[in-house]
């Protein structure tokens, strides 16, 4: 892999609000991934030009959208320690981690069955017209995932840091990994512990690894980690439940999939356990009528939406966010991090929680 363009610290002076800091991450980041998917790109068709259709399918997933929070955190975590602290590997581990939830969109979709993400085929979906053959895209999709999972550890086991940094780096992305692995596995075998699955499933790679990696890279202090992982904890469930209930009430355009898909697959989500707990014999029936039905029609689907909402699951979910919000505030009450650092990490509160993401 060869060495990332120069780039400057991301925090720069004028980086002053969370957006700001994120447009630096994302420019920053996008960089670089242009440059690794260059490079793999090169290497794939010296070896196997045939096996192209897979790479391209996952470097259009991962180049369409997305808004980089995850590096955005890893970035501010370094703001609460050590601002600047190696900004071209914490460029490499900002790709790392973009390639790292891409893998996981795209087995995350064909176990799913998901046809769409981020407003275009998913890539098992895309690579089954390819081949004219719907196996032979699901294969290619799980290899795809596969391979950047393999460019993920290559990423991850070639930054340049100082030892003892570099195997915090190691660890708190093996953690992460292992972590998000078995909350994917709760959430397909229908465990009944929703936040669990939340935790274990979202807020590993969403918000806790990401910050590890960050303290991982600037050196931080075993309070200084605490701190951020006591932060990190509500924070990524207040974030998986915001996307539930874009999933239920929002539109395709709020979330890059159609309309009722946690509807039609069925998913245990606190807004229709709360439904379930707070409706009627009636409504409660028809509810269980619907979820989890692939072919249910869109008036069944808003019919599902308007259920869920009149047990003021929506009301209720909305009063979680915002208690799950206040904890992550309270948890940035630590001289362990620094002040300009903790100032940047409230403004995240409110961008990765609001209602509209």
């Amino acid at each position: 892999m060869r060495p990332p363009t120069p780039l400057v610290p991301v925090m720069g002076g004028d980086a002053t609000t969370p957006r700001m800091f994120l447009d630096r991450v994302r420019t920053a980041v996008e960089e670089r991934l242009h440059e690794i998917f260059e490079q793999v790109e090169g290497d794939t068709t010296a070896a196997a030009a045939d096996t192209l259709p897979m790479l391209h399918a996952a470097r259009d997933l991962t180049l369409r959208g997305g808004k980089r929070l995850r590096p955005a955190l890893m970035f501010a975590a370094i703001d609460c320690v050590e601002p600047g602290a190696y900004p071209h590997a914490a460029a490499d581990v900002g790709a790392a981690l973009e390639l790292f939830q891409t893998y996981l969109l795209i087995h995350d979709d064909w176990m799913d069955n998901d046809p769409v993400r981020r407003g275009a085929p998913s890539v098992h979906v895309a690579l089954g017209r390819h081949y004219n053959n719907a196996h032979l895209g699901a294969c290619a999709a799980i290899l795809a995932g596969d391979m950047l999972c393999a460019l993920v550890h290559e990423l991850i086991g070639s930054v340049e840091i100082p030892g003892p940094r570099r195997r915090a780096l190691v660890h708190a992305f093996g953690r992460m990994e292992r972590e998000v692995i078995l909350g994917q596995c709760l959430d397909v075998t229908l465990n009944e512990d929703i936040q669990r699955i939340h935790d274990l499933k979202t807020g590993s790679y969403t918000v806790r690894g990401p910050m590890l990696l960050g303290a991982a890279i600037a050196g931080a202090s075993d309070e200084a980690k605490r701190a951020m992982e006591l932060f990190a904890e509500p924070l990524g469930l207040a974030f998986q439940l915001r996307d539930d209930i874009l999933g239920a009430f929002g539109s395709e355009a709020d979330t890059g999939k159609p309309v009722g898909g946690d509807f039609r697959e069925g998913k245990n989500t606190l807004l229709v356990r709360h439904a379930m707990e707070h409706l009627g014999a009636t409504d409660r029936a028809e509810l269980q009528s619907i979820l989890g039905r692939r072919d249910a029609t869109e008036s069944e689907v808003l019919r599902a939406r308007a259920l869920v909402e009149r047990s003021g699951a929506r009301e209720h979910a909305e009063l979680v966010v915002r208690a799950y919000r206040e904890r992550c505030l309270s948890a940035l009450d630590s001289p362990a991090l620094r002040a300009d650092g903790r100032a940047l990490l409230a403004g995240f509160v409110a961008l990765l929680t609001e209602r509209t993401k």
